[in-house]
């Protein structure tokens, strides 16, 4: 599958960078790719994960912070 920027870049990768793409870069969106099934799980799994993950000492108090799912609980 592929992640599109919001301003025309696009990079190709597995799964599991891809999703963590998806969640850090504004305005992105996927597509799929020869793997059928992927953009879906890259979907999903980009709503649970938190932007820039890899900053595990951060802290995560805004919304812009948060996953989408953790917002959406927020918001309920």
């Amino acid at each position: 599958m592929t992640i599109l920027d919001g301003q025309g870049g696009a990079a190709a990768g597995c799964e599991h960078h891809g999703a963590r793409m998806l969640a850090s870069i504004d305005e992105a969106h996927v597509e799929p790719g020869s793997v059928v099934g992927a953009a879906t799980r890259v979907l999903a799994a980009a709503d649970t994960i938190r932007p820039f993950c890899w900053y595990e000492t951060a802290p995560r108090t805004e919304p812009g912070q948060l996953s989408h799912a953790e917002n959406r609980a927020r918001n309920a």
